[in-house]
């Protein structure tokens, strides 16, 4: 894991600071769709609760285009059942937003300050790719227990809402999928002793809060 995250670590880090530096929470919702390899049918995935998600990024963008960019290193904790168990996710992922209300726009955004309709300077529509570790045990945030890793695809919106040139607020939105399974299970069962096997892909649906802090002030 540490090896996989470190040039997204170095990335944030030695990126000589012109852009913005952004935090993120958000509440999430996992589903699982575990698919049966033996095509017996679908089983439904763990009763997951409503759990939390904190993300840290840094921005940039295209010089001429509204097309910006955030690679972010996240986790999220999820109960599952009564709290009998947990899920972990930890990630590293690259998000692109597009403004397609003001795709040409030259405004330094996205702390546009007062520069346009907040609309259709802040509105954007998001795609992104990453990868992720996941870990579910008894204990909230152990390391013990099943694991599994997976790339992932995820899709959203917001709308960025320049408090000041320095400071932006943006509420968002989005869905996020695993391609590969989160955990490998084996079920034996009494009719085929033998077992089945289950896949179960992620998905989590988040919303949230970004705070964005854009750290070139002495350009105003």
């Amino acid at each position: 894991m540490t090896k996989a995250l470190l040039p997204l670590l170095l990335f944030l880090f030695a990126t000589p600071l012109s852009g913005q530096l952004g935090f993120r929470t958000s509440v999430v919702f996992h589903d699982a769709t575990d698919e049966v390899v033996t095509g017996l049918g679908t089983l439904s995935g763990p009763d997951f609760k409503p759990g939390s998600e904190i993300g840290l990024n840094y921005w940039f963008r295209l010089p001429k285009q509204r097309v910006e960019f955030l690679p972010e290193l996240y986790a999220s904790f999820s109960g599952i059942g009564d709290n009998v168990a947990y899920l972990n996710e930890y990630g590293a992922g690259l998000s692109v937003n597009v403004y397609p209300f003001d795709f040409l726009g030259d405004c330094d955004c996205p702390t546009f300050g007062k520069q346009g309709p907040q609309l259709q300077k802040g509105f954007f529509l998001q795609l992104s790719g990453g990868y992720a570790f996941y870990r579910q045990g008894s204990q909230r945030f152990s390391t013990a227990g099943d694991r599994g890793s997976s790339a992932t695809l995820g899709a959203g919106l917001g709308l960025d809402i320049g408090l000041s040139n320095l400071v932006t607020l943006t509420p968002q939105a989005g869905v996020r999928y695993g391609l590969a399974p989160y955990q490998e299970t084996v079920y034996r069962t009494g009719t085929n002793p033998e077992g089945v096997a289950y896949e179960p892909r992620l998905v989590t649906y988040h919303a949230g809060l970004r705070v964005s802090l854009r750290l070139d002030h002495k350009r105003y």
